[in-house]
């Protein structure tokens, strides 16, 4: 019997002691509804400066559908290269805070390819204090059998979408620079 309550309060210890994260997943469709009738809900892309400039990110296109996403979309990398490697942004969290300096009662909905990243972006942002909601099944969204991504996603659904870079990977933005010299988008400069 004694066994029996010590493996239960071990149990029960290690069952409270488990990240619990209270963040809200929402499907791209509802990412962008929030975004666009919400004036206090913006997309943050935590893909790549490379990914954002020329795979594509959300966007008022050429026809001009999804002009309402002009200001309520942002990129700041969760993940950095560094030499040949792929390491954690160390300034992620101070980058996002400086995005919302002036924006207190902004709430983030994070966003990258497929859903991984921006998990593990909302649970830092989350950790940080920072309203945060994780749009699942990302920008390009998951592969199809053939390992092409055309199964779901912020494009596969329709919504609006611009590829736009300088050649460099850089879309056409101006950059403010954080103190390790990143470059993070500071203002649309279309």
């Amino acid at each position: 019997m004694k066994k029996l309550l010590l493996i239960g309060a071990s149990l029960a210890l290690a069952l409270s002691t488990t990240a619990s994260f209270a963040y809200d997943n929402v499907t791209p469709a509802e990412a962008y509804n929030l975004a666009t009738s919400d004036p206090d809900t913006m997309i943050l892309d935590v893909r790549s400066r490379y990914e954002w400039g020329f795979v594509g990110h959300p966007a008022g296109n050429k026809a001009g559908f999804g002009a309402e996403l002009e200001g309520k979309v942002a990129n700041i990398a969760f993940n950095v290269i560094s030499g040949e490697d792929l390491v954690a942004n160390q300034y992620f969290i101070e980058d996002v805070k400086k995005l919302l300096a002036d924006k207190p009662n902004m709430k983030l909905i994070t966003m990258c390819r497929s859903g991984s990243r921006s998990k593990a972006a909302a649970e830092a942002l989350e950790a940080a204090g920072i309203p945060v909601s994780n749009m699942l099944e990302g920008f390009e969204g998951g592969k199809d059998a053939d390992g092409y991504r055309t199964v779901n996603g912020w494009k596969n659904n329709g919504l609006p979408y611009i590829a736009a870079c300088d050649g460099n990977g850089y879309a056409r933005y101006k950059y403010d620079l954080n103190p390790a010299g990143m470059m993070i988008p500071a203002q649309a400069n279309w």
